[in-house]
């Protein structure tokens, strides 16, 4: 891969305006039967449901990156923990099992109907009208009674989307098919709510009033509940076109719903293509890259190194040439400001300054992104367009690794921290000996961790990595319990940047310290000048005003260092294998569908275009 011809590719990505793209790649896929359950029955942790030994390879879609270990929930409402087809809290929700009211489209930056069909905004009131068609698997019809109800379990428990609740004053029902939000008049931000439209899963009342009567009214109940009854099967049922069918540590199997209320002519006019939706779990990247590589997967959501060799066989992306995908998210080094060492500015700013950014970018980002330029602000013009990037220029570093590492040894000497015999600094008996974490077998954030040791080392500081599983990492951000993490703040959304921005710079809403933290800013960094300006950012339409707050945001950023990016990462790594399936979604298509694994917002109108082999 030429660097001149990454250039160039980098200088189309500042041509799109509306927000960030993924890349899709495919892979020679195996006509063989799949294995699913020994005898043709469900293997502990499934369904009741009897299964047949193999599922027809060509109404089977298989995808790996997702999970990484088996299924322990089917939640909607969950702060953590593996789900295929649903996630804890996400921007771009995913619509398999339980739809959001709107999906969004990182193509244009829009929001499109799925249960919902309408939203207008009258000054802070925002009203929804509902699709008439839509029924839960029950059988019974959605009303705005369900909408309501999903909205107020959000804010009388912790759950993923309880975040939203400061920017909304109530949720109340005008009749069966309008939901009307109020938003609270003194923490407007009107992209969180339409957030929250496009993020929070709808669920039955009638069935979420059995599941309260018996979980009890502590607040993280609802939160921890699995959704997984006596007999193997999901409790409470969804909207969406599949259900799950079968789990355990090999596999999550969903099966489509034949009645699924979007095949309706005014919506999808057909059922997704795929009969079966499976998610094989693999240990680690480079096994779960052989298994694409032998065509058992048809969309990998992992980093895969080199990807350009695989174009002669049955191999394309979205972008057809390099850097191959679009920047949407920045994976970041969070650091615990709790941490002796780690509560000095100057100390997080010299790891910062100290990494080797070409060493991530064509390493261990295998040239999928270009030097990451330190700011908030992800390499796209829409965010660009928000900073005045001559007046962050002075906080920022050298681009050459010497020069930006000489600097940060210069900082730390004149924030009195001193080498010791083994070369390790240190100042009032607190020693820079720190640990680097993130989850095992992720590849790319595991080479990238140890290019932060390296940098550690030629500043004066001991700094390890530590790679637990992923559940592992989920816990410890969430409780504190690190030194610095790896996490990537705020994902592709209607709220984005702010969202990325709130996330990694807010501390309004931090519960308190010793609480389980689900929501931002897992530092615990506290500045009440940059919570002032992401308060201010929420609701300011003034361009002017706008690029100001923003322009200040980063230098506050670049001076305290509450965590820094390490590169500029595809939120997806949507690569597809197109040997057994055809018809995903390309740049050049016209059909406006995001390459986003068929799954995740609009993207899901993948799974109608798909065709069989």
């Amino acid at each position: 891969m030429k660097v001149t011809k990454r250039a160039a590719t980098m200088a189309l990505l500042l041509l799109v305006a509306a927000g960030s793209m993924f890349v899709v790649s495919c892979s020679r896929a195996s006509s063989a039967q799949q294995t699913v359950g020994e005898q043709g029955a469900a293997t502990s942790g499934g369904t009741s449901t009897t299964i047949p030994g193999t599922l027809p390879r060509r109404e089977t879609l298989y995808f790996n990156g997702i999970l990484w270990d088996r299924v322990n929930q089917w939640n909607p409402y969950s702060v953590s923990g593996n789900s295929f087809g649903i996630t804890p809290f996400t921007q771009l929700s995913r619509q398999l099992i339980f739809e959001t009211l709107f999906v969004y489209n990182l193509l244009d930056g829009k929001l499109y109907p799925q249960l919902g069909e309408t939203y207008t905004w009258s000054g802070q009131t925002l009203t929804v009208t509902l699709s008439r068609d839509v029924k839960f698997w029950s059988g019974n019809a959605m009303t705005a009674n369900d909408v309501v109800n999903s909205y107020q379990l959000q804010k009388t428990y912790t759950t993923a989307g309880s975040g939203y609740w400061p920017y909304i004053d109530s949720v109340t029902a005008r009749d069966d098919y309008t939901v009307v939000i109020q938003a609270n008049a003194s923490n407007f931000n009107p992209k969180q709510i339409e957030a929250s439209i496009s993020g929070l899963y709808i669920t039955e009342k009638a069935a979420m009033d059995q599941v309260v009567a018996r979980i009890g009214s502590s607040a993280t109940a609802l939160g921890q509940w699995t959704n997984i009854g006596a007999n193997g099967s999901v409790e409470a049922t969804g909207t969406g076109p599949y259900q799950p069918y079968l789990w355990d540590e090999t596999k999550a199997v969903l099966q489509r719903v034949d009645t699924y209320w979007g095949q309706i002519a005014s919506k999808y006019g057909k059922l997704p293509a795929p009969r079966y939706v499976v998610h094989s779990i693999y240990k680690d990247n480079a096994t779960g890259d052989a298994a694409f590589r032998a065509g058992e997967v048809d969309i990998s959501q992992q980093f895969i190194s080199s990807v350009w060799t695989m174009f002669p066989q049955s191999v394309s992306t979205y972008l057809p040439q390099a850097p191959y995908y679009f920047p949407g998210t920045i994976p970041m080094l969070v650091y615990n400001t709790k941490k002796p060492g780690l509560d000095d500015p100057a100390v997080r700013r010299a790891i910062a300054m100290s990494l080797d950014y070409n060493t991530i970018g064509t390493n261990a980002m295998s040239g999928y992104t270009a030097p990451l330029v330190a700011s908030l602000m992800l390499p796209v013009p829409s965010e660009q367009a928000l900073i005045d990037t001559d007046a962050i220029k002075p906080y920022q570093w050298s681009g050459n690794v010497a020069e930006a590492t000489a600097a940060a040894n210069q900082l730390l000497d004149d924030a009195g921290w001193v080498r010791g015999a083994d070369g390790i600094r240190a100042k009032g008996g607190v020693r820079l000996s720190f640990q680097a974490e993130c989850p095992q077998g992720w590849s790319d954030w595991n080479a990238t961790l140890e290019v932060v040791a390296q940098a550690g080392k030629n500043v004066g500081m001991d700094i390890k990595t530590y790679f637990p599983i992923d559940t592992v990492w989920r816990q410890d951000y969430q409780n504190g319990t690190f030194d610095m993490i790896m996490y990537s703040y705020g994902g592709v959304g209607i709220a984005s940047p702010w969202s990325r921005a709130y996330e990694a710079m807010s501390s309004i809403n931090l519960p308190p310290e010793g609480t389980p933290n689900t929501i931002q800013n897992w530092g615990r960094w506290i500045n009440a000048e940059a919570n002032d300006i992401v308060n201010e950012i929420a609701s300011e339409s003034d361009a002017a005003t706008l690029k100001q707050l923003w322009t200040r945001l980063n230098i506050i950023y670049l001076q305290e260092m509450p965590c820094s990016g390490l590169m500029y990462r595809p939120g997806l790594f949507h690569t597809v294998n197109e040997s057994v399936w055809t018809g995903f979604p390309k740049m050049s298509d016209g059909s406006n569908v995001p390459p986003t694994l068929c799954i995740d917002g609009y993207g899901i109108k993948g799974l109608y275009n798909l065709r069989a082999k």
